[in-house]
């Protein structure tokens, strides 16, 4: 009977639209005080849900972002992107997506991503005559990349909960996110080739602008390679890398790219704002996360699934399918709090290898990032761009079907994941 009240609590306040955090606190205090449980409960299954030395990645590695766009690194990844691949049959499309893996390199944030280097590339490829839902549909799509290529915010977090080592989670995402990346260029290709939208033909950079612009972004370039070289040398661990990162940025943008002070304090402002959010859903969703495994809930759930399925294939499936639906509605990192105990259990029965499940759910979930009516990079594009949801929704469609793809690949065919992690961290024996 608690058990019942206790999901029709969760699930009522969140049709009512209440934010996902204070739905979990709402129905988890509900549950313990129905229990006759020591409040006292709360506050220590919540604070012992954040103290993990694995979190303090989260919030350096947004600082390092915030950093990286208040220094105007933004516009020389660009510049350098774009003198690489806007030669292309697709133009400054093809850069949108390079400037977005090699920012995904540093920031491991897709709101930093859409928020910092959208800006600069909707406003490029406006002023070059795109039209801004193009423009804006490619930023929205190529954003997505920043948690799937190493460093990754999400991963981090589902390192944690999963109990998963989050250096072999980083290799695991690099060869998906790369795979994403080359997805979007295919549809931009083919939407410029077949005329369904205009892209200006520019010509391919000589030798000298190649250098220059790479001159130019070196600094910016070297963050990524210090951090993997770090990691996969063991001369820090992923956590320590993120600290790493940030005073990198911090002594090249004090003696190279002109910091001020001023621009330090409004990086660090809104790196708290954000760390704040996620670290507080984190803390509660320990609590919730406490209650359905004593409910025995995962366990539940993997009884049913296998009563309907038998095979590891359908067991994936049925996830994407969850993970495509649950996307729409819910914020990523809530989602990963709320879905990995049942997914861990479920990956347990039917022998899936949890990095490759970790990426998988990252690439699926970030499809949901996108789309109506709850995409967080969505609603950023949105107010960056000017541009209404129905127009950009509508432009964002034929990479919706390029993402697909790509998740489909990287779910069924693990070695795409996995051949970095065991090439380079193997599991130990």
């Amino acid at each position: 009977m608690i058990t019942t009240i206790f999901l029709v609590t969760f699930f009522g306040l969140l049709f009512l639209g209440l934010p996902i955090a204070y739905t979990m606190l709402a129905s988890s205090t509900v549950y313990i005080l129905l229990a006759g449980l020591p409040e006292l409960q709360l506050t220590l299954r919540a604070s012992g849900g954040i103290e993990s030395f694995s979190l303090l990645a989260i919030p350096m590695f947004l600082l390092a972002g915030n950093l990286m766009n208040g220094l105007g690194v933004t516009e020389r990844i660009f510049a350098f992107a774009g003198v690489l691949v806007r030669h292309i049959t697709g133009g400054l499309g093809h850069v949108n997506v390079v400037a977005s893996i090699i920012f995904a390199g540093m920031s491991g944030s897709a709101v930093a991503d859409a928020g910092g280097l959208g800006s600069v590339e909707i406003k490029a490829m406006e002023q070059a005559g795109y039209k801004r839902r193009f423009a804006a549909a490619v930023t929205a799509a190529s954003a997505t990349m920043g948690p799937i290529i190493p460093p990754s915010i999400t991963l981090v977090v589902y390192g944690f909960l999963a109990e998963e080592s989050v250096g072999r989670l980083f290799l695991g995402g690099a060869i998906p996110g790369l795979l994403v990346g080359f997805s979007l260029m295919v549809i931009v290709y083919v939407l410029v080739k077949t005329g369904r939208e205009e892209a200006p033909k520019l010509p391919k950079a000589s030798f000298k602008e190649v250098v220059h612009a790479f001159w130019r972004a070196l600094p910016a370039l070297l963050a990524p390679v210090i951090l993997l070289a770090g990691i996969l040398g063991g001369v820090f661990t992923p956590t320590e890398a993120s600290v790493v990162v940030v005073l990198y940025i911090l002594v090249i943008g004090s003696f190279t790219l002109g910091f001020e002070r001023q621009q330090i304090v409004q990086a660090l402002l809104g790196t708290a704002r954000t760390s704040a959010s996620a670290l507080f859903i984190i803390a509660v969703s320990a609590v919730f996360s406490w209650i359905i495994s004593i409910q025995r809930l995962p366990i539940h759930m993997v009884e049913w699934m296998q009563e309907l399925f038998v095979s590891q294939t359908a067991a994936i499936a049925l996830i994407i399918v969850i993970l495509l639906v649950v996307g729409m509605f819910m914020e990523v990192l809530a989602a990963l709090v709320l879905l990995v105990p049942t997914l861990l259990a479920i990956a347990t029965t039917f022998d899936i290898d949890t990095v490759h499940l970790g990426v998988t759910v990252v690439v699926v979930m970030m499809i949901g990032s996108i789309t109506p009516p709850v995409g967080l990079v969505l609603y950023t594009v949105m107010v960056v761009a000017n541009i209404k949801m129905g127009e950009l929704s509508r432009a964002l469609i034929p990479f919706y079907i390029a993402m697909v793809c790509a998740a489909l690949l990287v779910a069924f065919f693990p070695q795409i994941t996995l051949f970095l992690p065991d090439l380079l961290m193997p599991r130990a024996q």
